[in-house]
């Protein structure tokens, strides 16, 4: 009879295998041995054109997961600590779900990521930036959120659109009226308006 594996023998599967693909594209790699809670730092380096890259590798058989701070803390105190020392570091969350790797950029303020998500990055897309960061471009998806006096509002409102579009990003706009009394919610306050833009597109990821 075969014996399934543990979650931690699936776990240290995963960090093997992302091991063996970064070696075999050429990159200097290091597993971190007992990595997590006890000894905060990613289960995975990579030393690429002077930054060190630390992956935290977690993996999930479901088509779809979140995971939480808690799931990669030791992931930001890492990043914390040698941002401080003045080292060159980028962390990402590193995700097997089912048969795909995924990656997502963590920094100190990030509370929670899901897999998979426009924003995430490939293995391919990865391994591109990994070997030349000029060539990478990361997903955009975020919204904007503008309310006050309606003159005001869409002054801002084309200050905005101009300078997104010049850069070439698209642009959802969409326009709500606001109440003189927001809980009963009756009369209009025409002098006022609430703007929601949603930004999307790719921005280059070298910063």
């Amino acid at each position: 009879m075969r014996r399934h594996l543990t979650t931690t023998e699936k776990g240290e599967k995963a960090e093997l295998e992302l091991l063996n693909i970064f070696q075999n594209e050429g990159f200097i790699t290091i597993k971190v041995p007992l990595s997590g809670r006890s000894q905060p730092m990613p289960d995975i380096l990579v030393a690429r054109r002077g930054i060190l890259y630390g992956f935290e590798v977690k993996m999930s058989s479901k088509p779809k997961k979140k995971f939480m701070e808690r799931d990669y803390d030791n992931l930001i105190e890492w990043l914390i600590s040698l941002k401080r020392e003045g080292i060159p570091v980028r962390g990402y969350l590193a995700v097997k779900i089912q048969k795909q790797w995924l990656f997502e950029e963590i920094d100190w303020d990030r509370r929670e990521v899901l897999f998979p998500s426009e924003t995430n990055i490939s293995l391919e897309d990865m391994i591109k930036f990994l070997k030349d960061r000029r060539h990478y471009q990361k997903k955009m998806d975020c919204s904007i959120r503008l309310m006050g006096l309606k003159e005001d509002v869409y002054e801002i409102l084309s200050l905005v659109q101009d300078v997104l579009k010049e850069k070439g990003y698209g642009l959802y706009i969409r326009e709500y009226v606001m109440y003189k009394d927001k809980h009963e919610r009756k009369e209009i306050d025409t002098s006022k308006t609430r703007v929601y833009i949603r930004v999307k597109g790719n921005k280059d990821s070298n910063n």
